[in-house]
């Protein structure tokens, strides 16, 4: 294990005396000191980061190595080394996306799509963000859709499509608004779109609403492009307030060490001097601001100073520079921006929207699905019902038949009583022969109404599990009412098919009389009963005294007593 000196510390990096300890590696929480020096020192935030790499690797921690990665493309990023950054955020995107971190996932998507935007990458950023959109979409999170959609607006207010990024800022704003979430960045965003387009008094309300808030406090980046904002609205209205907007641009900037606002403003204060007529002084501040942009590689300032130095040369006449940086400026606006990469985003965008589509599409067809399996639910209970009706239906009539039958037979007895002694017999005969055939007809009866309400008990329980399966599995409301209505529906009919089968228990039980002790009956029904839903909320007292017993049948009894104590819970 090696071992961290103090010397290399010290030598290297200049961190806080604090931080510079004698430790082993796997000891060290080296993003804990990233985040305290991030701020304070990009050199000592690389070497750190650096550091959490290499422990990340020694320990196989791939959270750690990925956190770390993530770290030292930020630090790349901020140095204007873009494809360096880019690098580092794409080796955590792969861990993130094979570890299913899911948050970093949409984290790094959201740096990789600002980092490439930032290098002039716009169709790589377009990409990148909308995957982060769908993901954010997914997790119905309003705030980071609101997020991910200015970041896209950004994009489209980059390649100078001013109304399609208006539409996803304004997007962001309502959502921001609903989540009472930070506004600025939103804000300053549509206050360049509208100064883009020429509705200049529309864009200073937004500049100026900015920097009102941030009177209590901001991101000095909100501010910086507030300023800058300003001070590009008044670049044809009022030089004075241009220059001064800009230069507070200029001093935050160069406060927080902000390099890409640097860059913008020195740029954008060389427009105002070149209209002011200012010339010499244009010249000197689009110089700073390449220099500037040259070291960091902002291939979109460069472009543009190349374009400002072709106009000043202009001015001065000068117009072999002025050519040659005009040829310079054509060459690059090719490269950033050209018909291809147009296409190319335009294609990323309609890949997307055709995405959406389809789960929209998808999402239909499972609610017709539902909707379908509810209607074939629903015939089918209600051909059970019917089944059900009829048997009862023939049931009543055969028992009604056979009633008639042995009333006819009885009153035939009482009629034949005077006629010869061999009538009687042949009577007699007769009516054995129809009672047997009644008891027949009874002891068939008794066992269709068995079978038949065991035979439909099956379907009846198997439907039943698939409404409870139903309403675990269901998110839709709707549906959920159904299967709920459905389920208690099968458990009134379960309970009809109960009470028949105890109507045959009755009607076969053979009456006999045994000593029953009361008390002990009624305590056994209370205790059946206490599955009741509203059990808990129901007080029994039970005021038999015991030893209470009579002669009766028990079995006939308990039912008789446990109808009656039913209908009292």
């Amino acid at each position: 294990m090696r071992w961290i000196s103090i010397t290399f510390l010290i030598l290297t990096s200049f961190l806080p005396l604090e931080a510079v300890v004698l430790n082993k590696r796997d000891s060290v929480d080296y993003m804990g000191m990233f985040n305290s020096v991030r701020l304070r020192s990009l050199d000592s935030a690389e070497l750190v980061a650096q550091l959490a790499i290499d422990q990340g690797l020694d320990k196989g921690d791939s959270l750690l190595f990925l956190r770390a990665s993530t770290a030292m493309a930020w630090v790349l990023e901020q140095r204007g080394d873009y494809i360096g950054a880019i690098s580092n955020y794409e080796k955590a995107l792969n861990i993130a996306y094979n570890n299913d971190y899911r948050a970093r996932v949409k984290f790094i998507l959201n740096r990789l799509g600002l980092t490439h935007s930032d290098f002039d990458n716009y169709s790589e950023s377009l990409k990148y963000h909308l995957q982060s959109l769908k993901l954010r979409e997914e997790d119905g999170d309003l705030a980071e859709i609101a997020s991910a959609m200015n970041n896209i607006g950004l994009v489209y207010y980059r390649i100078g499509d001013y109304d399609l990024a208006i539409q996803y800022y304004e997007t962001a704003l309502e959502l921001n608004e609903r989540t009472n979430t930070d506004l600025k960045f939103i804000l300053v965003n549509l206050g360049l779109c509208y100064s883009a387009i020429g509705l200049i008094v529309l864009a200073l309300f937004f500049f100026e609403k900015v920097i009102e808030l941030c009177e209590e406090g901001c991101n000095p980046e909100i501010s910086v492009e507030a300023y800058n904002g300003l001070g590009l609205s008044y670049l044809n209205q009022d030089f004075d307030k241009a220059r001064f907007n800009l230069k507070e641009s200029i001093k935050i900037s160069e406060k927080n060490d902000i390099t890409f606002s640097l860059v913008q403003g020195l740029h954008n204060l060389s427009r105002v001097e070149l209209l002011d007529g200012k010339i010499e002084l244009a010249l000197e501040l689009v110089n700073e601001s390449q220099d500037i942009a040259l070291v960091y590689g902002y291939k979109r300032w460069i472009k543009s100073n190349f374009q400002q130095l072709g106009s000043i040369y202009s001015s001065l006449e000068n117009y072999e520079l002025a050519y040659k940086y005009q040829r310079k400026y054509d060459s690059l606006n090719g490269d950033i921006l050209n018909e291809g990469i147009v296409k190319n985003m335009a294609k990323i965008q309609a890949d997307y929207q055709q995405r959406e589509n389809l789960q929209t599409i998808e999402d239909q067809d499972q609610e017709i699905s539902r909707r379908n399996t509810l209607l074939l639910l629903s015939v089918i209970i209600i051909l059970l019902i019917s089944i059900i009706l009829f048997i009862l239906y023939r049931i009543n009539q055969l028992r009604k038949k056979a009633n008639r039958q042995l009333a006819e037979a009885k009153r035939t007895i009482e009629q034949q009583n005077n006629v010869l002694e061999e009538k009687v017999k042949e009577r007699t005969k007769e009516l054995a022969e129809a009672n047997a055939a009644l008891m027949k007809s009874n002891t068939d009866l008794d066992n269709f109404i068995y079978k038949t309400s065991h035979d439909i008990r099956g379907p009846l329980a198997t439907l039943q599990g698939m409404c409870n399966v139903a309403l675990i599995d269901i998110q839709d409301q709707k549906s959920i009412d159904y299967f709920e209505k459905i389920g208690k529906t099968a458990y009134r009919l379960n309970e009809i098919l109960s009470k028949l089968l105890i109507i045959n228990q009755i009607n076969n039980s053979l009456i006999a009389n045994h000593k029953v002790e009361l008390k002990e009956l009624t305590a056994d029904i209370i205790r059946e009963q206490s599955t009741s839903p509203n059990y808990a909320d129901i007080k029994v007292e039970n005021t038999i005294e015991a030893p209470y017993s009579i002669e009766s049948d028990e079995v006939l009894l308990k039912i008789i007593l446990g109808n009656l104590v039913s209908n009292a819970f």
